[in-house]
């Protein structure tokens, strides 16, 4: 008895390994099959980026899913306008800065002012409202930061410089307060300008820059450009009135138009883009707003591309209408000669 009872727990135990690898390897097997299907769908699942290129200097840190899309001039779909180019909200802001002609009141935390100097040194939204004859806001933050300036009929005359300089910043926009009329102008002679020549426009950026909101701006330029970026140049909305010595608009990356009542008077080009080194850069697109241009050259320039699929645009100019040396979309009937 004890012989058989060794015998049949002897067969059990073989029963139960063998069933144990069969089990251990069919797991293995699909396991592995699984991992070659996930490959499958991972390599043949379409690409995309949250920005409008690879490029991390040019990520403003909005990239959500449900930030707004649009189209590039190659027709790729990319990330157009974030939630930070099409915020208007000021009622949480960090400081409110009120100019006078001899001194500069500042409520709140972020900004220094030193006489009419007002330099802001940290993220944050701030309200610049107020008149001076010779006052300067400077932005700079590091290149991970924003910063959200809010214009409530501010006047401001920078004599030797612009008025608004924004030296560092990831992305700046700019919010025109409904029903306000804000002005910005310069002299004829700036000093003070950093190794590149900057500042080269009444309102210049060095980085990203973005116009909205409902009020109007009017901008001065008696020394070289009206509006300038050195990177992105978005206008959302507003009303702006450019008068220039020089070029009108300009961003050295792109001009991209939203909507807006846009009026520009300058002696050059009137919108343009000038960055010859990437292929996605240097162009102009715009959707929409009208848009007046009296220009002494061309007034839509652009490097890559000029892509017009709506609004309205009357051009005079001394050059050409439109001049680029890549691809040209334009509207039926968008332009008027």
């Amino acid at each position: 008895m004890y012989a058989y009872k060794k015998f049949f727990l002897i067969i059990i135990s073989a029963l139960l390994i063998t069933a144990l690898c069969a089990a251990m390897l069919a797991s293995c097997d699909s396991s592995k099959g699984d991992n070659t299907d996930n490959t499958k769908d991972n390599s043949t699942a379409p690409s995309s980026s949250p920005t409008e290129n690879n490029d991390p200097d040019d990520s403003d840190g909005d990239n959500t899913g449900d930030d707004e899309i649009g189209e590039k001039p190659d027709n790729t779909q990319v990330v157009r306008y974030t939630k930070f180019d099409l915020n208007e909200s000021y009622n949480d802001y960090d400081a409110k800065i009120t100019f006078s002609d001899s001194s500069v009141k500042i409520d709140g935390k972020g900004a220094a002012a030193n006489d009419t100097v007002v330099t802001i040194s940290a993220e944050g939204t701030y309200i610049l409202t107020g008149s001076c004859k010779d006052g300067q806001v400077i932005v700079e933050v590091t290149k991970e930061e924003k910063v959200h300036l809010v214009f409530d009929k501010l006047s401001l005359i920078c004599k030797t410089s612009a008025p608004i300089w924004i030296k560092s910043c990831d992305k700046t926009s700019i919010t025109l307060v409904e029903g306000t009329t804000s002005t910005l102008q310069d002299g004829d002679n700036y000093t003070g300008l950093n190794a590149e020549g900057e500042p080269n426009a009444c309102l210049f950026s060095k980085d990203d820059l973005t116009i909205n909101g409902t009020g109007t701006l009017k901008v001065y330029a008696n020394y070289n450009n009206g509006i300038g970026s050195k990177d992105d140049l978005k206008i959302i909305s507003g009303t702006i009135n450019v008068t220039a010595e020089n070029h009108g608009i300009r961003g050295n990356d792109s001009v991209t138009i939203k909507e807006g009542n846009i009026t520009i008077a300058c002696k050059n080009d009137g919108i343009k883009s000038t960055n010859k080194t990437r292929q996605d850069k240097g162009y102009v697109f715009i959707e929409g707003g009208t848009i007046s241009i009296d220009s002494g050259d061309d007034s839509l320039q652009a490097v890559t591309s000029i892509t017009v699929t709506g609004g309205k645009i009357n051009a005079d100019a001394g050059g050409s209408i439109v001049n680029c040396d890549g691809e040209v979309n334009i509207a039926d009937g968008a332009i008027n000669k």
